[in-house]
């Protein structure tokens, strides 16, 4: 997915600075939603606050000033705080923050650094919004996949295959003529085999499995149509057929979503009682949608889940939602006509259908997905055994964080195992 610059070059050196101040890089915030001792620039306990941080910025006087960040793309973003500060000869910077309610704020220091904040993210509300239609809507759809057969065509790949598993590369029919399929490898001996379905972000390159990596279970790379295995010199989706949710792009990936799920459990070497799912970005999206569509899905594990909030979601950042507002512009389409197409499609709409265990990986300086995207869906999920996991240092890339590698594993291990309840 692309990415759009949250500051400056020297936020980068901020980032990696701080690293060493916050332990870890991270956060856990456990289901039972007791808070542990804040830390850094993720604030879960009760007000008021402080920051109390090291910054990468010369000692002395320094201008300060908080932003909401659902006022970034304002013309006139609204600023919370003014003050005169100082940085001490350590570099260390403190500011009373005082009482701030949940959600997201950008911190300004001088002209030149900028980063991310948060208050009690499991406190922040961003309502659905579906229309009235919307179950019908989603009801018919699915109906019209299940009509279509699931007759798949398989090509082995030698490279990634070995005694151990066999890599394949699939490709079978979906909703409204459509394509999909992906990358599979399943364990070469008789047996039953939990299953884990790994959704691609957006535009994401095609990987393979190492057949010696996990050869006690089949692990699927889904690719839902026009991307992945499919991909070619495409490298837009988000605003295709916009003009109506009828044809809209994102009612055939969801199906896609859907329909993987549908294979796997097909397979004869598949146990459908141990099937969990991940992905990150777009792939985060569609594993909260697989769960919400199929009630196989045992245990999911997002991770800067893309599609949260439109309405909001533009309030934040420029890219996609103002690239889908530019291609309405040329179409002709009024903006509250294209937000309620939009809301069919919009993960928030769909969190309430989630009742398996949910652990979700944010970054709190994600400018691509930001923060209160990934919680409007968080927070309006079915079910109350859910965590989050946050890198505050982090932006976009959660996949290159090997602690959010090491806590994903962790959590799905024991649903991937045989004899659970």
């Amino acid at each position: 997915m692309k990415n759009r610059i949250l500051s400056i070059a020297r936020i980068v050196v901020l980032c990696a600075v701080a690293a060493w101040l916050l332990p870890g890089c991270s956060r856990v915030e456990k289901p039972t939603g007791s808070s542990v001792p804040d830390i850094g620039w993720l604030f879960t306990g009760k007000a008021p606050y402080t920051l109390n941080t090291h910054v990468d910025a010369a000692p002395g006087p320094a201008s300060f000033q908080l932003v909401t960040d659902l006022s970034l793309m304002a013309d006139t973003p609204e600023v919370l705080l003014t003050r005169d500060v100082t940085i001490a000869p350590d570099s260390t910077l403190t500011v009373p923050l005082g009482h701030l309610a949940p959600g997201f704020y950008q911190v300004r220091l001088r002209d030149s650094i900028r980063w991310n904040i948060g208050v009690r993210p499991d406190a922040v509300v961003s309502a659905p919004d579906p229309q009235p239609d919307f179950d019908a809507f989603w009801e018919q759809t699915l109906t019209e996949l299940d009509q279509v057969p699931l007759e798949a065509v398989w090509n082995e790949i030698p490279e990634f295959s070995n005694e151990r598993r066999t890599c394949y590369e699939v490709r079978y029919p979906s909703w409204g003529g459509g394509i999909s399929g992906g990358i599979i490898s399943i364990p070469v001996a008789d047996g039953k085999y939990p299953v884990c379905l790994q959704y691609m972000g957006y535009g994401a390159p095609v990987y393979y499995f190492d057949p010696n990596a996990a050869a006690d279970r089949i692990e699927f790379a889904v690719s839902v149509r026009d991307q992945g295995i499919y991909k070619g010199d495409q490298d837009r989706w988000i605003d295709r057929g916009i003009a109506d949710k009828a044809t809209f792009y994102y009612r055939g990936a969801f199906c896609d979503v859907k329909r993987a799920i549908d294979f796997a459990a097909s397979l004869d070497k598949a146990d459908p009682e141990r099937m969990v799912t991940m992905g990150e970005s777009q792939g985060g999206a569609f594993t909260f949608i697989a769960a919400a569509l199929d009630d196989r899905i045992k245990a999911a594990a997002p991770a800067v889940p893309f599609l949260g909030d439109y309405p909001d979601y533009a309030k934040i950042v420029s890219w996609p939602v103002h690239e889908v507002f530019e291609q309405a512009d040329k179409e002709g389409i009024a903006r509250e006509d294209l937000l309620k197409t939009l809301s069919y499609f919009d993960v928030k709409n769909f969190a309430s259908r989630v009742h398996c265990p949910v652990y979700m990986a944010f970054g709190l300086q994600d400018p691509t997905c930001p923060p209160h995207t990934n919680f409007s869906i968080y927070n309006n999920l079915g079910t109350n055994d859910k965590r989050y996991f946050c890198v505050p240092t982090c932006g976009h890339a959660m996949w290159q964080e090997p602690s959010w590698d090491a806590e994903r594993s962790a959590f799905l291990q024991p649903y991937l195992e045989t004899g659970r309840e």
